[in-house]
């Protein structure tokens, strides 16, 4: 095996224009041509190749139903750090008759959000989310004449409101004590996404535009071992967005990158030495990435959520002879702050700062007199700087932002879209996974 380099094509052309001084066969030369056609071939097929490819990918995510009270209009969109816009969401299509449809409203909704990005760009990609609860994406797909009638809804965001793709978000598939489907949910998936992926093939072709098919993926352990054949899920679907808040946090962060590890308490009174003295419960975002990938599914096409807020619990504590510190146990929702609110918030007297070294983030906490408490787990730079380790070194397809606009859009805190700025920034120094060398067997 050696490499073909310039320097070795030049020796062959001039092995070649010395013909009539050599001594080579005519077999000889025919080989050295057919190399030579070869090597252009490779690479002028790598050269388009890398000329076209694109790094990692950077995906807004934006909702007209969050982003119009705060008045943030599509046109605030900074599609400078924004080639794709996912736009967050349409509720799950109504059925009428044999047909389902979508809202006039969520229509009107995404068509202004298209409409703005073309008016500022020709290559920004649009994709729609469709929401849905688990139970109307379990119904849906377990008939064929549902199916059918799903997909030719989906199909209008394509060809009637320009969407350049669809998501499917299916809210905790399954029927673990974390999704509120069905056991079948795992084969009738599949059965709704080859659908999807048919009906996104013709129309690519119809408009001769390429479309894509785009699927919203858990984080929980539960949902991952009991609601997803994984094999086939991305096999059909171009991009996997992990949506952070589906973890399962029970720690002291809410999108931790580890879980914290339980030390099982030693009884003197009876041998429990065959026991593991820690055990590791498997939760947070990197174990459960990588078991995406473990299952099967390129890391290229999975794109790593990250929640531009924090989570604010109150909480009494009392509770912690019987829960720790781990009131997530007692308050799993908990309030959402966006960073645009929850940077001045932390600023305010009081608050006593912690760094969570499993989950990789930091909170913060505070009593008042009444003896109640507060916490709120957030994402710093810090946090996200791990975070992005974490998407470099599983080569995973890039990261979406969860919204654009719950970043400090106004620069109250400082530098508007600061934690944006980073996470643009960081993403494009990522380098690409593909190889430049091409070897000659």
């Amino acid at each position: 095996m050696h490499i073909i380099t310039p320097a070795t094509v030049a020796k062959w052309m001039s092995n070649i224009s010395h013909l009539s001084q050599s001594a080579l066969s005519f077999a000889s030369i025919r080989n050295m041509w057919k190399k030579i056609f070869v090597w252009i071939a490779l690479t002028l097929t790598f050269g388009v190749e890398l000329s076209t490819a694109q790094g990692k990918k950077i995906v807004c995510s934006y909702s007209p139903a969050k982003a119009g009270p705060i008045g943030y209009p599509p046109e605030y969109i900074p599609l400078e750090v924004c080639p794709y816009v996912i736009v967050k969401a349409f509720s799950f299509p109504s059925t009428v008759g044999r047909q389902m449809l979508f809202s006039d409203n969520d229509k009107i909704a995404f068509s202004r959000v298209v409409s703005s990005v073309r008016k500022r760009s020709s290559t920004v990609r649009v994709v729609a989310s469709i929401d849905g609860y688990a139970r109307d994406f379990t119904i849906t797909s377990s008939a064929i004449v549902r199916r059918k009638a799903f997909v030719q809804a989906a199909v209008t965001l394509l060809l009637e409101l320009d969407a350049d793709g669809i998501e499917l978000n299916w809210e905790a598939p399954g029927n673990s004590n974390a999704g509120y489907g069905s056991s079948n949910d795992r084969i009738t998936m599949v059965q709704l996404l080859q659908d999807l992926r048919q009906a996104v093939k013709a129309a690519s072709k119809s408009r001769n535009r390429n479309r894509e098919l785009w699927f919203r993926g858990s984080l929980h352990p539960n949902v991952i071992d009991e609601a997803y054949n994984m094999l086939d899920v991305c096999e059909l679907v171009d991009h996997i967005t992990l949506d952070p808040s589906t973890v399962d946090s029970l720690e002291n962060s809410h999108a931790p990158l580890y879980g914290t590890p339980i030390t099982v308490p030693r009884n003197p009174l009876f041998n429990t030495d065959f026991l593991p003295s820690v055990i590791e419960p498997m939760t947070g975002i990197t174990t459960n990435t990588q078991r995406w990938i473990d299952e099967g599914c390129a890391p290229k096409k999975l794109l790593l959520g990250i929640g531009l807020h924090g989570i604010r619990r109150d909480y009494s504590p009392s509770v912690f002879p019987f829960v720790g510190d781990k009131v997530n146990l007692l308050r799993q929702k908990g309030t959402y702050l966006e960073q645009r609110e929850l940077c001045n918030t932390i600023r305010e007297a009081g608050w006593s700062y912690t760094w969570d070294g499993y989950g990789g983030m930091p909170y913060v906490t505070r009593t008042f007199q009444n003896g109640r408490g507060e916490r709120i787990s957030y994402e710093n730079l810090d946090s996200l700087r791990l975070k992005m380790d974490m998407v470099e070194q599983k080569h995973l397809g890039g990261i979406y932002i969860d919204y654009v606009h719950s970043d400090d859009i106004y620069g109250r805190c400082g530098q508007a879209y600061s934690l944006i700025a980073y996470l643009s920034s960081r993403t494009r120094s990522i380098p690409s996974d593909i190889g430049f060398a091409i070897e000659w067997i």
